[in-house]
């Protein structure tokens, strides 16, 4: 059956690289190359996932009026222009690419299909701080009434059962998948002689001060450099914790695109993971690719994404942490067999999967 899939802006309006607008621009072009109608109903984006991307037919723009107020015209034009796509009705699905709920008014009696990522702010929202802008109460309503649910992993769809009270039988459970293993690595100059490598954003949850703090003396003691990805630069009071573990000269932030990121990964002693809760965790798979040693949280999804391609350590205990870090320092065995099995699990995740069983869920609502 060939299927017409509208998608929407909303991760695609305001930001120029992420997980989320990374996955849709993966999904809608595989589903493009397989024959099906992809309509994104997006005029204007800077996101670099969409260049060159025959489904974009917008256009890109210059932050004429300074980032914040820029993108909020651009987004209000963009939803207009998706409602404008909602009330011709030439789609036999729609699936929202996050959660505002603007399009209930447009969609009509068209079934809808909403990806659920995380329950991070829906759980702990008064511990993290505000971390997106929607409420639970307006995902609540959308989860309601979308004909299907995709969750990424089995660990979200228990999420979305505890949290929103969702029927179990309404939700989907769908690995996200990524084309790492084919990006070509990128020369980088100035690599630390050993390192271990972090990636993605540093705050609360996510546990990178608690994790210098416990890894810092074995750090000094082995010369072994943690080399941090994305995430912008050192906060203050990042800077400052640092400073006082007297592992300045051992850590650093390095902006990079994807090809010098493979780079980091393969030469890499391993790729360290210590965040308290996520919805799937890209990275692992990112790791996986790259022939990099995966060492993780014991907690979420972590367990049921590496399964046994990981080292583990309880993130609550500085003492489990610094215990995995030594074990994946000093034996080099170790980080033979996580490779072999870390190359062996990666082959259960691929776009061309994830792509199929979503056509599936598209086909089931209509």
């Amino acid at each position: 059956m060939i299927m017409r899939i509208l998608y929407d802006h909303q991760a695609f309006t305001g930001t120029i690289y992420g997980g989320v607008s990374r996955y849709f621009t993966d999904l809608m072009g595989n589903l493009s190359t397989s024959g099906h109608t992809v309509n994104l109903a997006t005029r204007f984006s800077n996101n670099l996932y969409l260049q060159n991307k025959q489904y974009f037919k917008g256009k890109t723009y210059t932050y004429f009026l300074g980032y914040r107020w820029t993108c909020t015209i651009l987004s209000h034009l963009n939803r207009l222009g998706a409602a404008t796509n909602l009330l011709e009705k030439e789609f036999d699905v729609f699936h929202p690419t996050f959660y505002n709920p603007y399009f209930l008014g447009f969609v009509g009696k068209k079934p809808f299909v909403i990806t659920y990522h995380d329950a991070i702010k829906d759980k702990f929202g008064e511990k993290y701080g505000h971390l997106d802008n929607v409420s639970k109460e307006v995902k609540k309503k959308l989860l309601t009434k979308a004909a299907k649910v995709i969750a990424v992993s089995e660990n979200t769809k228990k999420d979305l059962v505890e949290v929103f009270d969702i029927e179990e039988d309404k939700i989907v459970v769908i690995y996200h998948a990524t084309n790492f293993h084919e990006i070509q690595p990128i020369k980088v100059t100035n690599l630390p002689t050993k390192y271990l490598l972090y990636v993605g954003s540093r705050n609360d949850y996510k546990q990178f001060i608690p994790f210098i703090e416990a890894t810092a003396e074995l750090l000094k003691t082995e010369n072994v450099s943690l080399l941090c990805s994305g995430g912008g630069e050192f906060t203050a009071e990042e800077n400052e914790a640092i400073y006082k573990l007297g592992i300045s000269h051992l850590i650093s932030q390095r902006k990079v695109n994807d090809g010098e990121l493979k780079t980091l990964y393969q030469n890499a002693l391993a790729f360290v993971y210590p965040s308290k809760y996520e919805g799937f965790g890209i990275p692992i798979l990112e790791a996986f690719a790259s022939d990099c040693p995966v060492v993780l949280s014991d907690s979420s999804c972590f367990p049921e994404v590496a399964q046994n391609a990981a080292l583990y350590f309880n993130p609550e205990s500085q003492t489990s942490i610094a215990n995995a870090v030594e074990q994946i320092i000093m034996n080099v065995d170790l980080r033979t067999d996580l490779i072999t099995k870390g190359r062996k699990r990666f082959a259960d995740f691929s776009i061309e999967k994830m792509t199929q069983q979503t056509l599936a869920v598209y086909e089931s609502v209509i």
